[in-house]
């Protein structure tokens, strides 16, 4: 197992070692925080997912600007 050294705010941190304060019970923590980030955020959403959902819009926006360098 590798040891990673963490940095956060100072009242972050405190909030951490308060809800944690056996070095066991930190590791439990940030497992669970991990957890729940990744089950509420779908990681199949990926960057070319969501620019497919927004590709109408995007068009449009792009063909608009591209409006704006045609050369009289």
């Amino acid at each position: 197992m590798t040891s990673v050294q963490i940095e956060m705010p100072d009242e972050i941190a405190s909030e951490f070692y308060r809800r944690a304060p056996h070095p066991e019970r930190r590791v439990e923590l940030v497992e669970r925080i991990f957890r729940e980030y990744f089950s509420a955020h779908n990681a199949a959403e990926s960057e070319l997912d969501i620019l497919n959902q927004n590709a109408d819009e995007l068009n449009r926006e792009a063909e608009d600007v591209l409006g704006y360098q045609v050369l009289p």
